[in-house]
């Protein structure tokens, strides 16, 4: 194949596989995935489109047909303003938009068991320590993604997010940094796309990226995605400078601290942001093996410190925090997996299908799925291609092809796993449209482009609203406050208990009972929640019956009888013995959770790291908080909790006995 022509043949498939792939529902038929999912998604963009239409042609009836000049006559003047000031107007807009995400829909507060985790490890830094000291109690205080080890206690994750909410939180919010993060992430993705294509792509992906749920409420959030995100892109762009006509080594060396830096947020993530990288400084720069000997080099350095804090915690330069916790099982491959089912090759082409789905669903929230416009668009403009606009290419299938042999999926305001490689989605749907408007007779152009205005501007006035409600609505636990009640009621040197479901009280008690978190979470699906309290409560009483304990719980999973899920509380995931019958240990521990529980584990970072503080935030075990009582006997006791199920959380007195 000529070496000229091979961008507008393998590119345009490359776009039509993806199109495919996210298209038909393979996830239905080798992942157990809910054929109503993907039917819904349908339907919406189906409707949508009508409604876009209906809308466009509405617009252009009552315009006479110029709406399309208003459209462009409102682009013309995007496109006159300097590109720096251009850039700056819009890093400003995507920062405020994070700031009201945080604040206004996440009402300033952590939205996902990384995020609390990640979040008292920041507090952990702020007092000058990487890790603290192994709480005795342990199920009054560990919660998911904590390592508790012997002597010390801290996060599963490496410290580069932690250190960034560290900031904020000395700052005065955990979130300040955010808004410079996504600022900048905003002028690195404008360098990319600008070379990578032309400065019009360059300007409509910047205001794709503006306009996009994903990317906002994600940066909004208190994880890690951001940060490498703006990382990834802030590479690309000094290799791109490395190869633009300014120093090779300076450039690649800038690009190789950011991959480095990277492994500090999302090591994953930065093994597929060094490939778009790889590849400018292959293909473009002059001095390629120097080049290619200072990313690499300052790659290195830029590691170590993340390496460093392996070392000093998990004990292994290479041993990262979840795979001390989760086990080898937690690596990419096709092998048993730490929860849920096995990775197996079938089961990896659907979730890859589903992630591109997802995508479809939540990068922008038009009325027509990206990947289709994406694949139109470049197999329309095919002939206007070039070698560059591989690099895009290169970043999101790198990510998705690491991802590929990654077992765990989940959903967070959108594929999130995906979010390293969202601004080359956005920069490819941009150049799409881009190559849509270039192609066939002008008139054809000017109206395919107002179209797509029309499907993302019904998209932004008809999902977008109802999407931003739900994330603030979806868990009103996270909009609790209690420090803030605390300090409404005067409340001083006190213990504040916050209570778990039953499920989670199970759980951690496991973990204080010595079982592995890697078992436990297997151990709970495989065994309803009576016969895991009666061992427990064993296991409490005799020392030999807690010596035998994970024996004993190997033997009940082996029974197959996981019990029956029944609405008997709040906690929908709670599974009891099928034939209905309960041991008193167990109808009391329904009694409690009926009369109303939160969860814990959001508020634990409101703890000094030495649980010291003025205010210490504990689980609240019931009758098992002796050993927490006696502990802090000094202070006065408290729950934090609803008086009733569904009812308002309140500071309620307690005795040392856990009596109201």
């Amino acid at each position: 194949m000529n070496a000229s022509r091979w961008p507008g043949v393998l590119l345009p498939v490359a776009a039509l596989l993806a199109a495919a792939w996210s298209a038909v529902p393979l996830a239905v038929w080798w992942d157990d995935a809910d054929p109503a999912y993907f039917a819904r998604s349908w339907q919406a963009w189906g409707w949508g489109s009508v409604v876009a239409g209906l809308a466009l042609a509405l617009a252009l009836a009552l315009s006479r047909g110029r709406a399309t000049d208003v459209v462009f006559a409102g682009w013309r003047r995007l496109a006159a303003l300097r590109a720096g000031w251009f850039v700056l107007a819009v890093a400003l807009l995507v920062a405020v938009e994070t700031v009201l995400f945080s604040t206004l829909v996440f009402d300033g507060n952590p939205r996902s068991v990384d995020g609390f985790a990640q979040l008292f490890q920041a507090r952990i830094f702020l007092a000058g320590r990487l890790w603290a000291d192994a709480p005795p109690e342990v199920g009054n205080f560990a919660t998911l993604h904590m390592i508790v080890g012997p002597e010390r206690w801290f996060t599963q994750y490496p410290p580069g997010q932690s250190v960034v909410l560290a900031a904020g939180l000395a700052l005065g919010a955990w979130w300040l940094l955010h808004p410079l993060i996504a600022g900048l992430f905003v002028a690195a993705t404008y360098r990319v796309a600008r070379w990578c294509a032309d400065d019009t792509t360059a300007r409509l992906t910047l205001v794709l990226v503006a306009l996009s749920p994903f990317v906002l409420a994600v940066a909004g959030s208190e994880l890690s995605h951001i940060s490498g995100a703006a990382l990834g892109m802030g590479a690309a762009a000094a290799a791109i400078a490395a190869v633009s006509g300014g120093s090779p080594v300076r450039g690649a060396a800038l690009a190789g601290l950011a991959l480095g830096a990277m492994t500090a947020f999302r090591p994953l993530d930065a093994v597929a942001a060094a490939v778009p990288v790889g590849l400018i400084l292959i293909v473009w720069s002059s001095r390629r093996a120097l080049a290619l000997a200072s990313v690499t080099v300052a790659g290195v350095l830029a590691t170590l410190p993340t390496l460093w804090y392996n070392s000093r915690t998990t004990g292994d330069w290479l041993l990262f925090g979840y795979r001390l916790l989760w086990g080898p099982e937690l690596s990419l491959g096709f092998h048993p997996v730490p929860w849920g089912v096995p990775l197996t090759v079938a089961r990896a082409v659907a979730r890859s299908g589903l992630d591109l789905h997802q995508l479809n669903t939540y990068l922008v929230d038009g009325t027509v799925p990206p990947l289709l416009l994406i694949a139109v668009g470049w197999v329309a403009g095919r002939r206007y291609l070039t070698r560059r606009d591989a690099v895009p290419w290169a970043g999101v299938l790198a990510l998705s092809a690491l991802l590929f042999a990654y077992w765990h999926r989940d959903v967070f305001y959108g594929p999130r796993l995906l979010y390293g490689a969202v601004a080359w989605w956005l920069l490819l749907l941009a150049r799409g449209v881009v190559l849509l408007r270039r192609t066939g007779p002008p008139v054809l152009g000017r109206v395919v482009t107002v179209a797509v205005l029309a499907a993302v501007t019904v998209g932004l006035v008809a999902i977008t609203p109802g999407r931003i409600s739900a994330y603030r609505r979806a868990t009103p636990l996270f909009s609790l406050h209690p420090d803030r009640d605390v300090e409404r009621a005067g409340v001083r040197h006190a213990v504040v208990v916050i209570p778990d479901g039953w499920g989670s009280r199970l759980i951690v008690r496991m973990w204080a009972a010595g079982v592995p978190v890697r078992r436990s979470s297997r151990l709970y699906a495989a065994i309803d929640a009576c016969a895991l309290e009666q061992a427990l409560d064993a296991a409490e009483r005799d020392g030999g019956a807690r010596a035998d304990l994970l024996a004993t719980l190997d033997s009940l999973a082996a029974l197959r009888r996981p019990g029956a899920r029944g609405v008997v509380t709040e906690d929908p995931g709670l599974r009891l013995p099928a034939d209905g019958r309960l041991a008193e240990a167990c109808a009391r521990e329904i009694e409690t959770d009926r009369r109303g529980f939160l969860v814990f584990a959001p508020f634990l970072y409101l703890n000094a790291p030495g649980l010291d503080g003025d205010i210490v935030w504990a689980r609240d075990l019931g009758p098992r908080n002796a050993s927490l009582f006696r502990r802090y006997s000094g202070r006065a006791f408290y729950r934090y909790a609803p008086l009733g199920r569904g009812g308002a959380p309140v500071l309620t007195p307690i005795a040392p006995d856990g009596a109201r």
